[in-house]
């Protein structure tokens, strides 16, 4: 099958993608494993360690008068949450990093068959850091104004066309904040329908299928049980729940009351979620790579096309005019 074919197929990039994953898997997934779990565990010593706070903190003020003082209160809490904190903000970081990174390593394994040298893909990236903070910027703006219900369908389509806007700062280094947005929409333009089918199938996988997937491993080892049972306890203490279902069956005497074990049942979801949408970045950045080559490639060609009738009609127009 020829270059041309995989690059302008829908199923040939998602075809790629899965194998350029799966043939790197275990270094794709060393290299996630601290921007997701990292930031589990970020939140969880800091949630963790601010509950037991609270929980004794009443034994500890009977002990020392000292604690009792909203001052000291609040210094504790902020002293007992650094170490969270560090370890969570340093993990998103990452994260935020291999939005970027990733991209090169597909390209890396695209022309070399391997992914290695992961410092090396990240200062790519963190070396244009102003930029590429300001790009997030704008996407987390974009975001905000999205949640507005009136903006809805607005936002949905310029996320199409936008979505590529990471593999344009990836690969084309000298363009602007404003420009991988303008560049991405290009690129996008002619080709909207089938990069929305690629983001549906890609979405309908990593964001569906292997999330109920690797929800039902987690009923069937009772990791579910297991992790619920702490923040089931975490609710009880700190969530309203017999409020809210008040208000609730106020507004809906048929609807169904909330208990803390569905919450808690569905805190894991959200972690499994997490989880699985994160260490599967690395098979949506490689398919968005694929399709960001096939139509910049596509792109190229029609510039040359186009010029090439240019020329040819500047040609014959001077040999009209020697003939003349």
């Amino acid at each position: 099958m020829s270059k041309a074919k995989i690059e302008n197929s829908i199923f040939n990039v998602l075809k790629e993608g899965v194998k350029i994953y799966c043939m790197n898997f275990l270094q794709f997934t060393r290299y996630m494993a601290f921007p997701v779990l990292g930031q589990l565990a970020g939140m969880g010593l800091i949630f963790g360690l601010a509950g037991l706070y609270t929980a004794y903190l009443p034994e500890l003020i009977e002990k020392s008068p000292a604690f009792n003082n909203f001052t000291t209160i609040v210094a504790c809490v902020i002293l007992i949450t650094v170490p969270g904190m560090i370890i969570f903000l340093k993990a998103f970081w990452d994260f935020l990093v291999a939005y970027g990174a990733l991209n090169s390593m597909a390209d890396s394994a695209l022309n070399t068959g391997r992914v290695y040298d992961f410092p090396a893909h990240n200062s790519l990236i963190t070396q244009r850091t102003f930029k590429y903070v300001g790009l997030w910027f704008i996407i987390g703006l974009l975001s905000l104004i999205a949640i507005n219900p009136f903006f809805i369908i607005i936002a949905a389509i310029l996320f199409i066309y936008f979505i590529l806007v990471f593999q344009v700062f990836t690969f084309e280094e000298d363009v602007s904040i404003l420009g991988c947005f303008r560049r991405s929409m290009e690129l996008v333009k002619g080709n909207f329908a089938r990069t929305f089918i690629l983001m549906c199938i890609i979405g309908f996988f990593t964001h569906y299928l292997f999330v109920e997937g690797f929800s039902v491993f987690f009923d069937l080892t009772g990791l579910t049980g297991l992790l619920s049972k702490p923040f089931e306890s975490w609710v009880m203490t700190n969530i309203p729940i017999d409020s809210f279902n008040n208000w609730l069956l106020n507004i809906n005497p048929r609807a169904d009351i909330l208990t803390p074990a569905k919450v808690a049942e569905s805190f894991v979801y959200q972690i499994a979620f997490f989880i699985v949408t994160g260490f599967t970045l690395p098979l949506r950045s490689i398919c968005w790579s694929l399709w960001y080559k096939a139509l910049n490639n596509s792109c190229v060609k029609s510039e040359r096309k186009s010029g090439t009738r240019r020329l040819d009609k500047n040609i014959l127009k001077r040999a009209q005019k020697k003939e003349d």
